[in-house]
């Protein structure tokens, strides 16, 4: 056998392994981390959007000082609400989490975020989960001036300077619908992978996953592409 079938059939053992464990390894759900902000803007069209999440989605809640005293726990108590959230527990937050959810978020709030103040642990947490380049999806409602006034253009900036960090912001009656089908999003986060899974793949819909010249995309997950509406597109 010369080198090339070798390295041939190396490949081709590797492959076959991938794809037997793919067909046994546990599917979890989805993971989501709920910030609750003092907002109430649309509070019963939020609570409505996250219980449709929650049908696909294990979601954290966690409060903020204000979101405990203005929209109060007792709202949410059919969701799995942690009551112990301080600085501490941000990083295995965010480590057990696949995207974060602010539904309620506050002027007050994305002022602060727009220009890198963390000075309490939502804050601190949303800065910890930009650097960590976490998807981050908000809502408007709490947080948009609906005047022109030159004070109400500082506050939309703010959300504009959020967007730029990589935010994405919806209505509060579009949320579960982003966040459940992840529409018109193009992922660049699996471009360094030299071999894709249907694992790598199976929280996904609706994407246009960018990869590598030689990178190899198993047969699974092309069958999971072509059910979820994913498309591979090779980097020029």
């Amino acid at each position: 056998m010369d080198f090339d079938m070798m390295v041939d059939y190396i490949v081709q053992e590797v492959l076959k392994k991938i794809e037997l464990n793919e067909t046994a390894y546990k599917i979890e759900r989805n993971r989501g981390l709920v910030i609750i902000n003092g907002g109430t803007g649309n509070l019963e069209q939020i609570i409505l959007e996250l219980k449709k999440i929650s049908e696909r989605y294990e979601l954290d809640i966690v409060f903020s000082e204000a979101g405990e005293k203005i929209v109060r726990k007792e709202k949410f108590q059919n969701f799995n609400v942690i009551d112990k959230f301080e600085m501490e527990t941000c990083e295995p937050l965010l480590k057990k989490n696949d995207i974060i959810i602010l539904p309620l978020l506050t002027k007050n709030s994305c002022a602060k975020i727009a220009v890198g103040i963390r000075d309490n642990v939502v804050t601190y947490l949303i800065s910890k989960a930009l650097l960590a380049q976490k998807e981050i999806v908000a809502v408007y409602d709490s947080c948009i001036a609906d005047n022109k006034t030159a004070y109400g253009n500082q506050i939309n900036f703010n959300i504009e300077k959020l967007k730029s960090y990589g935010i994405i912001f919806v209505k509060s009656s579009e949320l579960s619908d982003y966040i459940l089908n992840r529409r018109n999003l193009e992922i660049n986060s699996l471009k360094e992978k030299k071999i894709i899974t249907a694992e790598d793949i199976y929280d996904m819909k609706n994407k246009k996953i960018i990869v590598s010249k030689s990178t190899i995309v198993t047969t699974l997950a092309r069958e999971k592409a072509e059910n979820n509406g994913i498309i591979f597109e090779t980097e020029k």
